[in-house]
């Protein structure tokens, strides 16, 4: 890996004061596993004793909850409206990992009114000090809300498949916000592979054409194969680190948490916290 990667998954200097790291999952188009990692990464690294809370931004299909059987009656929304604290809306998972429902609430988070925003920030922050990684499921596509979360992040990881319109998806995706920051740390994450070797090919190639057109390396958070306990976790609304602990799927998991874990994240140049960088910024302004 060069001195000049942008990718905080490389070795860099610890963090001065302690701050929980914020890590979007995101994608180019939907159907390549996105949501069921992210909670899965959790839960790998909530396992390993990390204090890990998952913000479902995924508006509209509540794809955590699915996965985890859990039906919740609350989301942000009612903590913008102060109808509800964010202690009451959190949805408990295994191993201790928390769940922020969003709804459209994230959508919001750009429109709020002075008042809206500083109690909401007040609860937010409250939740700070608890938590080792936040991590941000976007969504997938190109929407204003999903590059807002992508920018608020300290990272991303980019979710793609082995499939040409995965992977176009996945480059139109980081073109836009490297071109808006062109040292953003974007890793890739190559979801259901064959095997390593169709992994490491398919990062090289993606890799290959983001340095040529973009002068861009992205991370490398690795693989995960193809796994019939994937499915079958799906179908009984447990996640499959739980089901099936040891499968070839989960070891990817680890992995990507070795690496994780191995790597403190520099403070970013706006070392503001996530959430106030989410709500006093909107995309359409850039």
């Amino acid at each position: 890996m060069s001195h000049d990667d942008p990718s905080p998954l490389s070795t860099l200097p610890p963090l001065r004061l302690p701050r929980h790291r914020t890590i979007a999952f995101t994608s180019g188009k939907g159907g390549v596993g996105k949501s069921n990692l992210i909670l899965n990464t959790g839960l790998v690294l909530a396992r390993r004793g990390k204090r890990v809370v998952i913000l479902d931004g995924d508006l509209g299909l509540a794809s955590l909850n699915v996965l985890l059987g859990l039906s919740p009656r609350f989301d942000l929304r009612h903590v913008i409206a102060g109808e509800k604290r964010l202690d009451q809306i959190l949805l408990n998972g295994p191993h201790g990992i928390r769940i922020i429902p969003a709804g459209s609430g994230v959508a919001e988070l750009a429109n709020l009114t002075d008042d809206e925003r500083e109690t909401l920030l007040v609860e937010l922050q409250e939740l700070g000090p608890t938590v080792d990684f936040l991590l941000i499921d976007t969504g997938a596509g190109l929407s204003d809300t999903v590059l807002n979360l992508i920018v608020a992040s300290d990272e991303a990881v980019v979710v793609t498949r082995p499939e040409p319109t995965a992977l176009a998806d996945a480059y139109a995706l980081m073109k836009v916000v490297i071109q808006y920051q062109a040292a953003y740390p974007f890793h890739l994450l190559i979801n259901m592979a064959r095997d390593a070797d169709q992994a490491q090919q398919v990062f090289g190639s993606l890799s290959q054409i983001l340095m040529k057109f973009l002068g861009y390396q992205p991370g490398n958070a690795g693989y995960v194969v193809m796994d019939p306990s994937v499915g079958r976790a799906v179908v009984q609304q447990v996640p499959f680190t739980v089901l099936a602990p040891r499968c070839e799927a989960a070891r990817g998991l680890e992995a990507l948490a070795d690496r994780l874990l191995g790597s403190p994240v520099a403070p970013a140049p706006d070392a503001t916290p996530f959430w106030k960088r989410l709500s006093r910024w909107s995309w359409k302004q850039a």
